[in-house]
């Protein structure tokens, strides 16, 4: 019935004559083919014609797939690559996940559907697209990471006195001439590859003396990956050197720069880091992908009152919000999501910088010059005489920086910033310590966020266990009926590369500076008293936080007691 509704079409959309339909059903009576391959076999309609038709009859979505088109790692790991070529059929996750689109080149094939479903037990949408492009697609998906991980392994392969660079460390002219050489070159490009399909924050290249490690760091813990041969390895340093345009002949100082480079239709920032080792130089390559940046306060983990009242504060006409946390614990990028939520056409939003990090249109953005003496206080002096609304300062690190930002909410700017601190009231004891008066502290701060990432229990491999007394010791006593929980941990498949984890979410304590925290401040309490206060006024502790995620059953006991500090 389909079947005759489809050849209707076709003939009624002028896509197919009716002499060309009477031939295809000839054949098709005698061969028993399927009619729409039997079209395209013959030459008397295009797979795209079919494909317009299908959508058009089915009412769902035609998608062209053109060459930029990419699947991301989660979508192609959920249908295995004998599957996709089968049916001629890609995935696409929703982003509920609770169901999942397939792009097929046959939307009418029930038994491709049905295969799906089992394979996944996702709710089944359908799209349409031609064969020739859902095979393009497989080939350059299904493929890639195979070929990322047998490319690399045979640039390992190689003989080091074929490729290998043997001479004088101190050649600068021999370095260059190898580096350019395809196997380092394409040993770099490879690696750059893997790192972003696998969503890697940092690339770590480590000498030692006969060998030398490439390790990743994705969702927050750095893993090994294949490394070159030793004799590779300064070629590699000085051909990523060349590329972030940094001075190839010194290696006895650190130095910095950054480059940039295309994947899937995509420009990926990469920051460079060199320094001397023993051995030779180490490299990290901080890998700054705009895609993956979340710039939704509710997607990287705010909720309920916390969520409503940060964006109350963002929106009053003055004060402080300070991010604290260690390195990597994803200040950054809820400073960037409440810059998102302030840039309009109304205001004017100004940020300070070391260095832009990534780019957010509405904003204007200026990064520090050190070498040239502008820092960051010098860099607030002139943007005070710019009428800011809103001001961003990457970070406060001194005693001046830290008081032209107060002062700048003195005089009717909301300022935010990050500091380096464990916890949010351990921020008033970092300010005094660098300086900055009690008063002026207890005037000017409006809110303090301590963040931490939790990495989440894989959804794939996710299963119920039963907690060791050893981890319940650290959720009882902040929740009594933690025995009454269900717990969650994941046991490890290919879509989280065994760990049973993927992915990372935020936890925070939330302290809003209210009358009785102000007067504490001005007063100089110490932290004791003042994280009592805070606790006492309804603040919920970093472990309180993390330990209600366990409960929800988005990460593991470990994974909470790993980032949190524990009171």
């Amino acid at each position: 019935m389909i079947t005759d509704q489809l050849s209707e079409m076709m003939i009624r959309s002028g896509r197919v004559g009716s002499k060309e339909l009477e031939k295809a059903m000839e054949i098709q009576e005698a061969t028993g083919k399927i009619l729409t391959d039997i079209l395209i076999d013959e030459k008397l309609a295009s797979s795209e014609d079919i494909a317009l038709t299908f959508s058009e009859l089915l009412n769902i979505p035609y998608l062209e797939l053109d060459e930029n088109f990419h699947l991301e790692r989660e979508e192609y790991d959920l249908i295995p690559e004998s599957v996709a070529r089968r049916y001629g059929l890609i995935p696409l996750k929703k982003e509920d996940g609770v169901s999942i689109t397939i792009v097929m080149k046959n939307p009418l094939d029930m038994d491709a559907v049905d295969t799906i479903r089992s394979l996944t037990s996702f709710e089944i949408h359908k799209a349409v697209s031609t064969e020739e492009r859902i095979n393009a697609i497989i080939e350059k998906c299904y493929k890639e990471e195979a070929y990322v991980e047998s490319s690399l392994q045979d640039i390992v392969d190689i003989e080091a006195g074929e490729s290998g660079f043997e001479g004088d460390m101190g050649d600068v002219d021999q370095l260059l001439i190898h580096a350019n050489d395809a196997p380092v070159v394409r040993y770099v490009n490879l690696l750059l590859m893997e790192a972003v399909r696998d969503g890697a924050s940092d690339i770590h290249f480590e000498p030692g003396e006969t060998s030398c490690t490439v390790r990743l760091r994705v969702d927050g813990a750095l893993r090994l990956v294949t490394p070159p041969p030793k004799s590779l390895f300064p070629a590699i340093i000085t051909r990523i050197k060349i590329l972030a345009e940094m001075d190839i002949a010194e290696r006895r100082l650190p130095l910095d720069g950054r480059f940039k480079f295309k994947f899937s239709g995509r420009v990926v920032d990469v920051r460079v880091s060199s320094m001397p080792l023993v051995f030779g130089e180490k490299i990290v390559m901080r890998i700054l992908d705009k895609e993956s940046l979340v710039l939704d306060l509710a997607d990287i983990g705010f909720e309920g009152k916390n969520l409503k009242r940060f964006k109350e504060i963002l929106n009053m006409p003055n004060g402080v919000i300070l991010l604290t946390g260690p390195t990597g614990s994803g200040k950054t990028t809820t400073l960037y999501s409440a810059l998102n939520l302030l840039k309009s056409t109304t205001k004017n939003v100004q940020t300070v910088e070391d260095p832009v990090e990534y780019l957010v249109e509405g904003v204007n953005q200026m990064p520090v010059r050190p070498k040239i003496g502008l820092n960051f206080a010098e860099c607030l002096r002139h943007i005070l005489r710019q009428d800011p609304d809103a001001v961003m300062i990457g970070e406060i690190r001194d005693a001046e920086t830290a008081e032209i930002a107060m002062r700048a909410s003195l005089t009717g700017h909301i300022v935010l910033s990050t500091l380096h601190t464990n916890d949010a009231t351990s921020s008033f004891s970092r300010m005094r310590d660098i300086g900055i008066p009690a008063y002026l502290t207890a005037s000017t701060m409006r809110l303090i966020i301590a963040q931490r990432l939790v990495r989440k229990i894989c959804p794939n491999c996710k299963t119920e266990y039963k907690p060791d007394d050893g981890e319940m010791e650290w959720v009882k006593p902040i929740f009594p009926d933690a025995g009454s929980w269900t717990y969650y941990r994941g046991e490890g498949c290919n879509q989280c590369r065994n760990l049973g984890v993927k992915g990372r979410r935020a936890i925070f304590e939330f302290l809003e500076v209210t009358p009785s925290i102000r007067e504490l401040v001005h007063d100089e309490a110490d932290d004791i008293t003042l994280r009592k206060q805070a606790v006492k006024g309804g603040m919920e502790t970093l472990a309180e936080n993390g330990f209600r995620r366990v409960r929800q059953g988005e990460t593991t006991i470990s994974e909470a007691i790993s980032v949190c500090q524990m009171d």
